[in-house]
């Protein structure tokens, strides 16, 4: 798909290629910056990486010369995520770590040393969290007193930490390695690193606001706790960098890179149109200490869920936006696209959730065409369908979704019994 900035409005635009669904790669983007005066020139984007993996969590070496990153380089069930590192001057690529567990979110520090979050399948959300790695990649020490469940983290400059920890509603704290404490600084944040704020004390994350996507950049003193609004975020995004020493912050929506100027700018001003064919659903995800580069992140192929999202929050119907979507699929031109049941599911579930059932209906009746063997979209079908007020074909919808539960599974059992529960309090 492509994004054409048209008068500031995003428009969903027909792909031109297909080829079979199969695994999506995400992969890492270097973008040069350069400045004249106060206006900002972006030079076309390099891949850094390629192949059929998953790579993401970037993050520069002190020096500026070197990006680590998160890895998963095979597709099997085995497969395992590693730190690896590219050298800019040369694209060289080496692999730091060879564990049996993964290693995710690495940075690097000035001793050379790494950190980055360490976890295995069989203790997920039971105990993960930041360890220390040498030079060479081995693990030597875990940064937490005992088991934890940290998700994110950010260095500070006088050696203590910010996490992110995965509460019943995602949470930042400070930890103190000195002391071993952790305090608790807010809450409600998306599961991301906080942001440094270049040049001071401070760092900078995102307020959720879940009714609306419409969500909020704010900065917090470290000293002082103080709390300020830098900038609403892109609808629906909340990946956010900044350029050191330009009091810039940079974003990405689509193929689309955006700029804020902090104490100037009053909305997101377009810097840049990618026209690479993977980089359609971009995020901004860092920039390089001396603020002349920038690392994107993109998947191969861009959700559809995420490009039907993008489409409806510039102004058009669900209605309108699933009609483009079924004419792809009878020209067979979905398969540039990721088709994720569970994003499009999702979608439809927001809307509802803020108000706009009509939507919702739209959204959800377009995946039980894409995944018509499915009672899960058969049941968001019918919840769509209630909150409209329509309690006739929400029954309906419902019966549907029983008959096609296979019941095969504890998960399939629990649908089930949800769906009569609805079936019982529909009038």
């Amino acid at each position: 798909m492509r994004l054409r900035v048209l008068a500031g409005t995003l428009v969903l635009a027909l792909p031109t290629l297909c080829r079979a669904q199969g695994p999506n790669p995400t992969h890492l983007w270097s973008v040069p910056l350069r400045w004249t005066g106060d206006r900002l020139t972006v030079g076309p984007p390099v891949q850094l990486t390629h192949g059929a993996g998953t790579n993401s969590q970037p993050s520069f070496s002190p020096d500026g010369r070197a990006v680590v990153f998160s890895a998963t380089r095979d597709t099997g069930v085995e497969a395992r995520s590693d730190i690896y590192r590219i050298e800019l001057a040369t694209g060289a690529e080496s692999r730091v770590t060879r564990t049996p567990e993964n290693e995710n979110s690495p940075t690097v520090g000035a001793n050379g040393e790494y950190v980055a979050v360490r976890w295995q399948p069989a203790t997920l959300f039971k105990e993960f969290g930041p360890w220390v790695y040498a030079a060479d990649g081995t693990p030597t020490r875990g940064l937490l007193r005992g088991p934890d469940s940290t998700g994110y983290y950010t260095p500070l400059a006088d050696g203590a930490y910010i996490l992110m920890r995965p509460k019943s509603v995602r949470t930042i704290a400070r930890f103190d390695p000195r002391t071993g404490t952790i305090v608790d600084v807010d809450s409600g944040v998306p599961a991301l690193p906080v942001q440094r704020v270049p040049g001071a004390n401070a760092i900078s994350y995102v307020r959720l606001d879940t009714a609306t996507g419409r969500h909020t950049i704010v900065r917090r003193d470290l000293a002082t706790g103080a709390v300020t609004t830098l900038a609403p975020t892109l609808v629906d995004r909340t990946v956010h960098a900044w350029v050191p020493g330009r009091r810039t912050l940079l974003m990405a929506k689509g193929n689309v890179l955006y700029a804020w100027r902090v104490g100037r700018d009053t909305a997101w001003r377009s810097v840049a149109t990618f026209d690479a064919a993977g980089l359609r659903q971009a995020d901004a995800y860092v920039v390089s200490p001396a603020g002349d580069r920038l690392i994107l992140r993109s998947p191969e192929r861009p959700s559809l869920a995420g490009a039907m999202s993008d489409s409806i929050d510039a102004g058009r119907s669900g209605a309108e936006v699933a009609a483009v979507v079924r004419a792809w699929r009878e020209a067979g031109r979905l398969a540039t696209y990721d088709v994720s049941e569970g994003a499009l599911l999702a979608l439809g579930d927001a809307r509802v959730r803020t108000g706009r059932a009509a939507d919702a209906v739209a959204i959800q009746s377009l995946a039980t065409v894409l995944f018509p063997q499915s009672h899960r979209a058969l049941a968001r079908l019918g919840d769509a369908q209630r909150a409209a007020g329509d309690s006739a074909a929400a029954t309906s919808s419902y019966r549907r979704a029983l008959a096609a539960n296979p019941r095969a599974t504890e998960a399939d059992r629990a649908a089930a019994a949800a769906v009569e529960r609805k079936l019982g309090s529909t009038p």
